[in-house]
């Protein structure tokens, strides 16, 4: 019996080509920052912000309105989260590419406007968030809006400090107390973007995907946890932002340390005891995993020099190993971790698809694990002792994340084909996820077994309603 002919879902742009092009900068960048310094303008700036803005910022501001999708039950056709996020996505890259340019021909007041641009596209991204959240946040899964919400507040304060800080770079005729009060801004600028707007972010994304990549359910306390852990994460950022740009460094310390309580309590406890239940198996889980220990350690290291620093200078030198090792070692598996899990459920396909886009990322997943942590923790080890050796682990750094970007290819390609084929031997049915653009996002209580896989011809066009005793973002079974 032929298969009746379906209606089309209707295609939305794929946004995430936006990550996917910065990904790739932000290797090449940090292979020349390691070999060639001298090649790139601003080569410290560069690394720091292609990574920072380009690939983090342009991920969350494509996953965020996935899962708020579905957890805040919106419409498929929810201009917030199809039009205007694309016109969002389509601005912020222009404003980021313009502020590059602005940075590495010191030209302030391009600097300037183009920085408030980024700045004014996340507050639109905020707000966008706040109003389709407006009467929804009685499901107790639209706490995770809420940390989107705040992290969002963190980066506009955080471009209007890098306004001031773009003028004790490059003017002239700058005023004293800012030329004085510029290794304080520095820190405070670091502080707000990369705990408040991308740690926050992290943090709130991982409460219900973390369960979901170890195929099990949320801890029963996991959201309540993670509700009264807000406050304390915001504030924490929020008292280390206000200390560092006064130039009390205790009080930077004191901040962080706070932050990281409430990261451990709040979002790690729950996860660790669904790994603990669940076992940790897979490429993706061990990553995440990993890049959330960095993540606390380097918060804490971060904070502990905070209180012997003499004042803001002396406190950069300190950080500036911790916060690279933040960076690679911490946000950045979280993320290739995340992107790991999420990127063959995008594509979709069925189990036999998925499975082999999945089994290319898996390539030698133990190896690739073990060798990026031993050189970070060598690197670690180094901002104490000190090495020469120090260049060659950080080679071996970039080639874990090329080796990454390398298989996300790969992967991409090797299920999008078997994708095709799949669908030419079936003949014209609904597009799933994969053609929609949407993660498939239908929220479930119970786990799938270790073989299943999501399916694109059993999954909705859009996230469906999840009921409020639902836990967290799981593929449709097949």
């Amino acid at each position: 019996m032929s298969r009746p002919p379906a209606t089309s879902a209707p295609r939305r742009p794929r946004t995430d080509r936006m990550t996917t092009v910065w990904l790739v900068a932000a290797v090449v960048t940090a292979a020349l920052a390691v070999g060639a310094r001298d090649v790139l303008p601003q080569a410290l700036w560069t690394t720091i912000h292609v990574v920072t803005l380009g690939v983090l910022t342009n991920a969350i501001l494509q996953w965020s309105w996935y899962f708020a999708r579905a957890l805040l039950h919106l419409p498929a056709d929810d201009p917030r989260s199809g039009r205007d996020a694309v016109r969002r996505s389509v601005a912020f890259n222009l404003a980021l590419v313009g502020l590059v340019a602005s940075m590495w021909t010191a030209a302030v007041w391009g600097t300037v406007v183009f920085a408030g641009a980024v700045g004014a596209v996340i507050g639109w991204h905020g707000f966008a968030m706040l109003r389709a959240a407006r009467g929804r946040f009685a499901s107790r899964f639209a706490v995770v809006v809420r940390f989107y919400v705040t992290a969002s507040a963190f980066l506009v304060l955080g471009c209007v400090l890098a306004g001031f800080l773009t003028v004790a770079m490059f003017d002239a005729g700058a005023p004293g107390w800012l030329l004085a009060a510029r290794d304080d801004l520095t820190l405070a600028h670091a502080v707000v973007n990369v705990g408040g707007w991308v740690g926050l972010s992290i943090a709130g994304t991982i409460v219900t995907l973390g369960p979901t990549m170890l195929r099990t359910k949320l801890a029963p306390d996991a959201v309540a946890r993670s509700l009264r852990a807000l406050p304390v994460l915001a504030g924490g950022i929020g008292v280390a932002g206000l200390a560092a740009s006064l130039g009390w460094l205790p009080g930077v310390g004191i901040g962080l340390l706070a932050f990281a309580a409430g990261l451990a309590d709040g979002v790690a406890v729950p996860l660790v005891r669904a790994a603990r239940a669940a076992g940790v198996r897979g490429y993706a889980p061990w990553t995440m995993a990993s890049g959330l220990g960095w993540t606390v350690l380097c918060l804490v290291a971060v904070a502990v020099n905070a209180f012997g620093a003499a004042d803001g200078a002396a406190l950069r030198v300190a950080d500036l190993p911790w916060l690279a090792l933040l960076g690679a070692g911490g946000v950045g598996q979280v993320f290739i971790g995340a992107l790991s899990y999420l990127m063959p459920v995008v594509i979709g396909g069925g189990p036999a698809v998925m499975r082999r886009g999945m089994a290319v990322l898996e390539t030698a997943a133990p190896t690739r694990v073990a060798l990026r942590n031993a050189a970070v923790a060598l690197l670690a080890l180094t901002t104490v002792t000190g090495s020469e050796l120090r260049p060659v682990l950080w080679g071996l750094v970039v080639a874990c994340f090329a080796a990454d970007v390398v298989l996300f290819a790969r992967s991409g390609a090797t299920q999008g084909r078997a994708r095709r084929e799949r669908l030419a031997a079936l003949g014209p049915e609904t597009p799933g996820p994969a053609a929609s653009g949407l993660m498939p996002a239908r929220l479930t209580t119970t786990a799938p077994a270790a073989s299943t896989v999501p399916t694109a011809s059993t999954a909705p066009t859009g996230p469906t309603a999840p009921s409020d005793d639902s836990t967290t973002p799981e593929p449709p079974r097949d």
